[in-house]
């Protein structure tokens, strides 16, 4: 038996599996009229088939939304009409789906620092050039790693990048000094002198412009609200024998209400000394050297900004 079944559309090949096909024959013939579904049912496949190879054909009647113009009085974004409150009239329409009807409140997000702000808005060759692979820049400068089975097979073939994967997806953090022979990355390039961190980076992202890197790097380095953190916790650690396995924890502050709508913030975490015996489940856990990759909680402030760095400079 064949696994796949192919459909042949104007322009375009779309497979179905089997098992799909079969579910559209089976449905086709309960709700079709009754000298149809008495008709042999190697026709009635073939029927189907034929109607599937015919050009697509707009419905007689459309349902339009109109114009997405409504401005919510609140905070300004825009809906279509027919998203407003039922409990509200056309003349003065209130919206629940992005601030709840000024529940919630958002601070006016600040623009980027430079280079970073001409890279995003520019037209220029370098510029297009970096959003096109922005990707590859915020994977250079990540704190933190995928803990993730990436399928790589999809991408052989031309076309944008398919980022496809088995299982979950988890941000992991590892030690803060590369082990012996082996290059830094990660965090571990934030406690480099900036030159051995550029090369460093420069040669695992040949493809990448070394201007623009070196631009990156002097922004976050200048910016980014966990590089001190991390080199306060570095230092710690360097004063301990690494044969000892001391960690360093980066814990959220006690007494910070952590809400769904809030920014994430430095001041937010604390670092914890090594000998605490006090632990949280959420806690960052830092080793000097040779320690296993740890999980990070999704709970955690730092764990949006420390894997995309780019877009929390």
């Amino acid at each position: 038996m064949r696994a796949m079944e192919w459909l042949w559309y104007p322009k375009t090949k779309v497979i179905f599996s089997q098992n799909f096909i079969h579910s559209i024959i089976q449905t086709a013939r309960q709700t079709a009229p009754q000298d149809l579904q008495q008709r042999p049912a190697q026709q009635q496949t073939r029927n189907l088939f034929r109607a599937a190879r015919q050009p697509y054909v707009d419905p007689p009647h459309r349902n339009d939304l109109g114009r997405m113009d409504i401005t919510c009085p609140h905070c300004g974004a825009l809906h279509w009409l027919a998203e407003k409150l039922s409990s509200s009239s056309k003349s003065s329409p209130k919206f629940g789906t992005c601030c709840n009807s000024g529940k919630v409140h958002l601070a006016p997000l600040e623009d980027p620092p430079e280079p970073l702000r001409r890279l995003l808005t520019s037209n220029d060759r370098n510029a297009i050039k970096f959003q096109d692979e922005i990707w590859k820049y915020n994977r250079a400068f990540a704190f933190t790693s995928l803990g993730v089975q990436e399928d790589h097979s999809v991408n052989q073939g031309r076309g944008p990048p398919v980022f496809r994967i088995s299982g979950e997806l988890h941000h992991c953090s590892g030690a803060l000094a590369p082990s012996d022979g082996r290059l830094p990355r990660y965090a571990q390039l934030y406690i480099y002198e900036p030159r051995a961190a550029l090369e460093s980076r420069m040669r695992q992202n040949e493809e990448l412009d070394d201007n623009v890197m070196k631009s990156l790097q002097e922004m976050l380095t200048q910016h980014h609200q966990y590089v001190p953190v991390y080199r306060h916790a570095h230092e710690i650690l360097r004063n301990y024998n690494p044969a000892d396995d001391v960690q360093v924890r980066l814990r959220l502050t006690p007494g910070h209400d952590r809400r769904r709508y809030n920014l994430p913030s430095a001041d937010e975490v604390a670092v914890i000394l090594p000998g605490s015996n006090s632990t949280e489940p959420r806690d960052i856990i830092l080793h000097h050297r040779n320690g296993p990759l740890y999980q990070i909680s999704d709970l955690h402030p730092a764990y949006v900004p420390l894997q995309y760095p780019l877009l929390f400079p």
